[in-house]
């Protein structure tokens, strides 16, 4: 998160963390409608991000650097075209600006490697396992939306509609995300504007026990600040391993922003459990035998 003085500062930084999501979750929704209105397709479906391969495809959409995907796997699953154990996998692989802080050091790029691995593998078989136990029906093709207020609204109607429209759908779309998402980021960026991440992580290292439980602590708080606070402890304060993968495991960027303002309570409580627990789990286990 690029650090920026006063009010006027922090929502200028708002916006430059979160600028790129306005391309990235435009093309992929332009893509999706284009597909779904003029060629008859649903495109979720054909690239397996639907069906049995979906935790395998949000693990991968997840470790992209780029908190766009978390927000457009959750779109998805809100819109009830992902499972949920797609939806908690992409979460788990989720590292948002930790990746580029890290890759800064080149004397960090092995355990860069151990990183992403270790988040690859919690994320695909906890998405796994959830959809094993929680949600064995995986989605199948179109299917007709809830018309409850907190869907997210992905057509899937398969008729022709004209260009302009697709391009404004995919525009409303976009911008009716990225402005809640902006103005979360801000409402957190003043917040925590007076608080020293790093400072505080590297004084609570008592024991790896609870090294873990603050790093996922902070890892739950939607905002690139969390996930570079923990890089950098990492990289200067000695944070622990287990506690930098269960941190950087529970962040999932902006994807809970939304998902705690679309989905109910119970849905959203239960997913961000899941995170929380696997990921805790993972840290420990992590410390104890590495």
């Amino acid at each position: 998160m690029h650090q920026h003085s006063g009010i006027d500062g922090i929502i200028f930084g708002a916006f430059v963390d979160t600028f790129l999501m306005i391309p990235i979750l435009f093309i992929l929704y332009f893509l999706l409608e284009y597909f779904s209105h003029t060629k008859n397709l649903d495109l979720v479906h054909q690239l397996k991000i639907s069906g049995p391969l979906g935790p395998l495809a949000g693990t991968i959409l997840g470790l992209i650097p780029q908190c766009g995907m978390s927000v457009f796997v959750t779109s998805l699953f809100i819109s009830r075209k992902v499972t949920i154990g797609t939806l908690i996998a992409a979460y788990l692989a989720t590292s948002d600006e930790a990746i580029p802080v890290l890759l800064a050091h080149t004397e960090k790029i092995q355990f860069i490697g151990y990183l992403l691995g270790a988040k690859f593998a919690i994320a695909v078989s906890t998405g796994y396992l959830v959809d094993f136990f929680l949600n064995k029906e995986l989605y199948k093709g179109p299917e007709k939306l809830s018309s409850e207020p907190h869907v997210i609204e992905i057509k899937t109607e398969l008729q022709r509609t004209n260009f302009t429209k697709i391009i404004n759908h995919a525009l409303n779309r976009t911008f009716k995300i990225y402005f809640w998402v902006l103005a979360v980021t801000i409402i957190l960026g003043l917040g925590i504007s007076f608080l020293h991440f790093e400072e505080i992580i590297g004084s609570l290292k008592t024991n790896l026990w609870i090294e873990v439980l603050i790093a996922s602590i902070f890892g739950l708080i939607p905002n690139c600040a969390a996930s570079i606070a923990i890089a950098e402890s990492f990289l200067h304060a000695g944070l622990s391993a287990g506690a930098v993968i269960a941190g950087l495991s529970v962040n999932a960027g902006y994807g809970p922003i939304i998902l705690i303002k679309e989905a109910p309570v119970k849905i959203w409580i239960k997913i961000i459990s899941v995170i929380i627990m696997v990921s805790i789990g993972w840290g420990l286990v992590i410390n104890y035998f590495f």
